[in-house]
């Protein structure tokens, strides 16, 4: 846009302004008028990388000391007055049909403090009513696909010492937030839920990452292997590939970001590097396959996995899992995946 954005937000008025601007953009208005949104928010609706109770210090960004919750409630507000939002924000799920189930949660409003996450006892993400949750939404949801929009990966290490800012922390053993992802890794594993598929994002950088207990190093080898799907920057800075956290055996199967073409990790390259800048795209047959496109911005496909799903016979008490044979009509869904 022109004039282009010159200011932080901190008042309501320029948490507001920042959607203005956003919602300005010719391009951005036309994708809004072809596309169905789903909101999900993450830092940078507030400030990077903040926590409830936050105190910002001496912040080059700020004057002063500055209270992250007090600029959350006035960010919160305005993406509420600016999004068609019906149901409670934080956290919600949508059902689509027979196939798909997805989940979105809130990995920032009830976490406990950053520095944290390198104790060695249990550091909330969701908290406790969170887990609660999503637990319950996972076990009842009939649908064939359970998939997290999860908005900090699960595998990928954010952040740095004294500020990990998702679950790893590049550390093997199981730390911190880590414990609350363990937590539901076994409940997953002890109720047999089948094909819970993971779509992140925060990181710029472009991925698929598969989590497997047969690379465990934490010491917990009890869940289900699970793959996340990093959707890169489609208008942002890119870097990395960012390290991996081991504890849940996280592993690339595919990456692209600015050390993957011979830049360095933290290059945060402007997005006219366009081979580093894409989308996600995500597809389910009538038959239930899953496939998932990461694609660059000229529309090329950069990587794609095509996914067939365990189903579950429940039909009598010793339940067991099957191919998935079904040829019942159930319409195709698809499912375009951005992230700023």
């Amino acid at each position: 846009n022109n004039p282009s954005k010159d200011f932080v937000a901190v008042t309501l008025d320029e948490f507001r302004a920042n959607w203005k601007y956003n919602h300005g953009d010719d391009k951005m208005q036309s994708f809004l008028a072809k596309t169905p949104i789903f909101v999900q928010w993450d830092d940078h609706e507030v400030t990077n990388n903040w926590y409830p109770t936050e105190v910002l210090v001496n912040s080059p960004l700020y004057e002063g000391n500055v209270s992250a919750d007090e600029l959350y409630n006035r960010s919160l507000q305005a993406l509420i007055e600016f999004n068609p939002i019906e149901s409670e924000f934080t956290y919600r799920s949508q059902r689509f049909g027979k196939h798909l189930e997805i989940f979105f949660p809130d990995f920032r409003s009830y976490r406990d403090p950053n520095p944290d996450n390198s104790n060695p006892t249990l550091t909330d993400m969701m908290g406790p009513e969170q887990v609660a949750w999503l637990k319950d939404g996972l076990k009842s949801s009939s649908a064939t696909w359970k998939i997290i929009s999860a908005h900090d990966p699960l595998g990928v290490v954010t952040g740095s010492e004294g500020d990990y800012d998702s679950f790893g922390n590049e550390d093997p053993a199981i730390l911190g937030r880590e414990l609350e992802l363990q937590e539901l890794l076994a409940f997953i594993n002890d109720n047999g839920i089948e094909n819970v598929v993971s779509l992140t994002s925060d990181v710029h950088f472009t991925a698929h990452v598969n989590l497997s207990p047969d690379r465990a190093e934490g010491g917990f080898t009890d869940f289900k292997p699970l793959d996340e799907f990093v959707i890169g920057p489609i208008h942002a800075g890119s870097f990395g590939p960012n390290y991996m956290d081991t504890s849940f055996g996280a592993q690339y199967e595919y990456e692209m970001g600015p050390l993957s073409l011979g830049y360095e990790r933290w290059a945060n390259l402007a997005p006219e590097v366009n081979e580093l800048q894409s989308f996600g795209h995500a597809s389910v047959s009538e038959t239930g396959e899953l496939h998932v496109k990461l694609i660059g911005i000229d529309g090329s496909v950069m990587y794609e996995k095509l996914m067939t799903p365990i189903i579950v016979d429940n039909s009598d008490s010793s339940s067991s899992t099957v191919a998935s044979d079904s040829t019942e009509s159930t319409g195709s869904l698809e499912l375009p995946i951005t992230t700023s």
